[in-house]
């Protein structure tokens, strides 16, 4: 009987044809595109155990085997949430739940403790930070795009589909810095069918922590991650669309009753010629009927509105406790940002407000140099410039002690900004449209309750 060769598996790489001739000469050359193929083969020669030519085969076999159980067993957890305890939950309160177990997993089945999950924006092919354990987020206007040069290893990863293991940062060309003392890393790709949704990227303060088996089952796992985080986001993404949708029924719904209504006073308008009083009366109807189509457009827009403000507005109540606190407030929205600024104010409030995160930005920066920081800020998740979370991070910089509310459009959030500063100490994200009372409830809590305590 012939002794059985070497082998080499190839994954995801095109061989030159002589490079691929001299390794048949003295290996067994293998080549996929596939690294499941690869599992699958290890699957199979752990269950004929009489291909090995000794023990330690066949325990490597066993042991192998039972590692991919537990990866499988650990996936099934990620994707088989009781609803009973997930329906409660709003969006962000999810992610962290994904999280939790995505790290126990990470931590029981590989010893490993840092990670980060980045998914990736088709439209803009940013890889947005989703979930971070131990990994320090980037600094505020950087990004990764999913590029194969100069956006690190994730950013290679995400855009050629293939893992990479870093077997020393200090040396390693693509490496970008992410641990604080990291020496080593391994990304794989997060694959929905055959496309790559975004990275999972592992780190260690040790040197060459990561090899190929541990690249193989990582790869394994990922595919639960990504498929769990797409069901998370397909749910963000259903709640905005879903009430986007029924918010245009209620229009539609309302728009005709109201347009009677004013048609009608404007028939008797013409009847009541003459008659002052009828008139006035009249007008006061078809000025009622253009607020009241107003409020409805403005209460069924979602993102752009805040139920319950202009009740609010009017009672005119002064705060002693709040009298003289700096609110800072962004939102690229008129209307939000008009009636949160009117609401502070009259509670005794000092507002300054920003059209957009850079705005918001510079204001904090500003402020800390003049010595006159905020001692709140508000701000919307969604801006074109820069996200809720670049306006958190700005505002931890100049005052890790600051209080900030962030607020998104039914649960919108396509940057993660509340999960990432909610892991960094946000105070609390409400979600539009809101209740003005509830706004100022979380504002009292951050500005006295928290403050004395």
């Amino acid at each position: 009987m012939s002794e059985p060769r070497p082998r080499i598996i190839v994954i995801g790489q095109d061989l030159p044809e002589a490079e691929r001739d001299r390794l048949s000469d003295r290996f067994d050359v293998i080549e996929t595109r596939n690294a499941d193929d690869v599992i699958e083969l290890l699957l199979q020669e752990s269950v004929n155990e009489d291909e090995y030519q000794d023990e330690q085969d066949g325990d490597r076999a066993r042991r192998l085997q039972t590692r991919i159980d537990e990866i499988d067993d650990a996936g099934g957890d990620i994707l088989d949430l009781d609803a009973e305890i997930v329906t409660p939950l709003n969006l962000a309160e999810r992610l962290h739940l994904l999280e939790s177990r995505v790290a126990e997993a990470l931590l029981q089945l590989f010893g490993w403790r840092h990670f980060e999950v980045r998914l990736l924006d088709r439209e803009s092919k940013r890889l947005e930070l989703v979930i971070a354990n131990g990994i320090e987020p980037l600094s505020i206007g950087h990004t990764i795009s999913a590029e194969p040069e100069d956006n690190g290893i994730s950013g290679w990863v995400a855009a050629t589909g293939k893992s990479y293991i870093c077997r020393d940062c200090a040396i390693d060309p693509r490496y970008m810095g992410g641990l604080e003392g990291a020496r080593s890393s391994l990304t794989i790709p997060l694959r929905l069918h055959d496309r790559v949704i975004g990275v999972l990227n592992v780190e260690s303060d040790k040197i060459e922590q990561f090899d190929e088996e541990g690249r193989l089952l990582l790869e394994l796992y990922g595919r639960y991650v990504a498929m769990a985080v797409n069901i998370l986001d397909m749910l963000i993404v259903e709640r905005y669309t879903t009430n986007r949708r029924l918010s245009n029924n209620v229009i539609a719904e309302l728009e005709n009753p109201v347009k009677q209504i004013e048609s009608k006073a404007e028939e008797m308008m013409k009847t009541y010629v003459g008659d002052a009083r009828m008139l006035e009366g009249l007008e006061q109807i078809i000025e009622s009927v253009a607020s009241m189509r107003a409020r409805i457009r403005s209460c069924t827009a979602g993102p752009q509105t805040i139920l319950g403000a202009e009740g609010v507005l009017h009672q005119e109540e002064l705060e002693p406790v709040l009298e003289g606190k700096r609110v800072l407030v962004a939102d690229d929205e008129p209307v939000i940002r008009q009636t949160i600024c009117a609401v502070l104010e009259q509670r005794g409030c000092a507002v300054e407000v920003c059209v957009d995160g850079t705005s918001a930005i510079m204001q904090l920066e500003s402020s800390d140099k003049a010595k006159a920081r905020f001692d709140l800020v508000i701000s919307d998740v969604r801006m074109p410039d820069r996200n809720g979370y670049e306006v958190f991070r700005a505002a931890k910089d100049v005052n890790a002690e600051i209080p900030v509310i962030l607020m998104t459009g039914f649960g919108y959030d396509p940057h993660h900004s509340i999960v990432r500063s909610s892991q960094e100490g946000l105070h609390c994200f409400l979600f539009k449209p809101f209740q003005v009372e509830q706004l100022l409830e979380e504002v009292y809590k951050a500005l006295v309750i928290e403050c004395a305590d």
